[in-house]
């Protein structure tokens, strides 16, 4: 039975400010879990606790019966997609996909329009092909779990399209979290669906609850 990811009583302070006011939350195998909010909301901070960037005030987290302090700390469990660029600007393509262990042929077999740019310096590619790449290389990585922060900003709708697909075909192999403020690209994507919102996830069922919470008018 493919075991989940559950993290409860997660609490957050910033100074006087209650970011997170004991947060629980399932992440489930082949299943993808969406999570929207406004900016400011705490959504980036939630998950790099998830992921152990980030120390909270508490938390209690667990993968299937086993209690763990940090996620990265269990090789193939889980990856993460940050919301800025992240890769070292002079390796070269070829080596970068390599790096995630990922077969080249295979990923331009799957990607063929990275053919051209191969032998490219990560750095000599635009924005948008920048934030693509590094989008596809979390998702196609063997691990586990993926969380994706923001993967369908600075990217053309081709591409958005593209990683949406991936998307549903990949949860099939990991449990999958995205969030990202293009509310609607995540809805359709998401198995289940929570909007963060006061510190506490809500569960959202339709746009009528998003529209009732006050996230969209």
């Amino acid at each position: 039975m493919p075991k989940s990811i559950k993290i409860d009583s997660v609490f957050l302070n910033f100074q006087d400010h209650k970011v997170l006011r004991g947060v629980s939350f399932e992440f489930n195998s082949n299943k993808v879990t969406g999570i929207l909010g406004r900016n400011g909301c705490g959504k980036s901070c939630f998950l790099k606790i998830i992921t152990g960037q980030l120390k909270p005030a508490s938390k209690h987290l667990t993968y299937g019966e086993q209690l763990l302090e940090n996620l990265y700390k269990s090789p193939g469990l889980i990856n993460y997609l940050p919301q800025h660029e992240f890769h070292p600007k002079s390796i070269r393509l070829r080596k970068l996909i390599e790096l995630y262990n990922i077969q080249v042929d295979s990923f331009l077999a799957q990607y063929p329009f990275f053919e051209k740019n191969l032998r490219m310096k990560f750095c000599d590619l635009s924005g948008g092909e920048k934030r693509i790449l590094e989008v596809l290389l979390v998702l196609e990585a063997d691990t586990k779990f993926t969380i994706l922060d923001e993967p369908f900003s600075h990217v053309m709708p081709i591409h958005i399209q593209l990683i949406k697909g991936r998307i549903e075909s990949l949860k099939a192999k990991k449990g999958i979290l995205v969030t990202d403020h293009q509310y609607q690209n995540v809805m359709e994507v998401s198995d289940h669906l929570f909007l963060l919102r006061e510190g506490v996830l809500k569960k959202i069922q339709d746009k009528e609850d998003l529209q009732f919470n006050g996230y969209i008018r």
